[in-house]
């Protein structure tokens, strides 16, 4: 009897490890490094997009990926610890959060192998990240956030009316920001349209370069990554010189700080850069996709009634049943 018990046993445990031979075994989860310059709302939606696009793939957070987030608090001594720390969680993809992460990225990873998908760069190609829009390097693809800068000057006269001036803001030494100083003086000249744009090298120089666009028409706040989180400034700054500002992002036109926003999606280009990066971890390459660069179609207006009220001006008819008012 005992021995009859004991083959009994055997034969149970001897199935039972049979079964768990057979039983599929559960996949691991891919890891997604997250480096961002800081902490923004506007660089939020970014990444919940992007989130968004893979999990629209099926790679959810915590079901087939898991992320790892650090910035660097918007101080550029920091971006490189920031990557390093990254690149030691042995991630096997890596987003990066505005053209300075994206570009250091490409100096300071170690590991020439991990792909490294962008959301956004304005120009990757002038960025030096990729040779055509065409396609990624061996190394990087992702999502633009390049505002088609006709579809802005021409919501920007439908908004205010006439429009002979306009002024921008830019940073020199951030690449995206020349990129859109390129783009502007391009299709001002298509337009007739006299454009103004003053360097401003720092956030306390932010006062004196608004001032020096007193008189302009409107100033279009580029999507800057030093210019965007001091939309405060900007946006104080504007109303002491009366300047109506179209901004590329819709951050300020709820509260009455811009008169309208001419801007893409960030989320959107979050959630684009989110599906590439689901091709990668499913076996693409970067090399193999196409950057993503928004379309004059994807450009939304939103319009302040608050600050159309502040500057004495009217919202134009064609706007009236928009649903675009806030």
């Amino acid at each position: 009897m005992i021995r009859q018990k004991r083959s009994s046993l055997l034969i149970s445990l001897v199935l039972a490890v049979s079964a768990l031979s057979l039983s599929p075994v559960q996949a691991a989860n891919k890891r997604v490094a997250i480096a961002s310059l800081g902490p923004h709302s506007v660089l939020k939606l970014v990444i919940d997009g992007f989130k968004a696009g893979l999990a629209s793939q099926g790679l959810k957070d915590g079901e087939g990926v898991d992320y790892v987030y650090k910035d660097a608090n918007f101080d550029p001594s920091l971006v490189a610890q920031v990557l390093t720390a990254l690149e030691a969680s042995d991630p096997d993809l890596l987003l990066t959060v505005t053209t300075p992460i994206t570009q250091a990225s490409k100096r300071v990873i170690r590991d020439k192998s991990l792909p490294i998908v962008f959301a956004p760069v304005t120009d990757p190609v002038d960025a030096g990240l990729v040779k055509s829009w065409d396609k990624g390097s061996a190394r990087f693809v992702g999502a633009s956030n390049l505002q088609d800068m006709d579809t802005v000057i021409g919501k920007s006269k439908a908004i205010l009316g006439k429009v002979s001036t306009m002024g921008l803001l830019f940073n020199p030494g951030d690449a995206n920001d020349r990129v859109n100083v390129k783009y502007a003086e391009a299709a001002a000249k298509r337009a007739g349209v006299e454009l103004r744009a003053i360097s401003v090298e720092t956030v306390n120089d932010i006062p004196s370069r608004v001032e020096a666009l007193k008189g302009v028409d409107f100033i279009y706040l580029i999507p800057s990554s030093m210019l965007q989180p001091s939309l405060a400034v900007v946006a104080a700054s504007a109303k002491r010189n009366r300047i109506p500002i179209v901004n590329a992002s819709p951050a300020g036109v709820k509260d009455g700080h811009v008169l309208a926003a001419v801007s893409v999606s960030w989320r959107d280009v979050g959630r684009q850069a989110g599906l590439l990066a689901a091709r990668i971890l499913k076996g693409a390459k970067p090399s193999d996709l196409p950057i993503f660069r928004p379309r004059p179609a994807d450009h939304r207006v939103l319009l302040s009634a608050k600050r159309f009220d502040t500057l004495g001006l009217s919202i134009p008819a064609a706007f009236k049943d928009c649903k675009c008012v806030m």
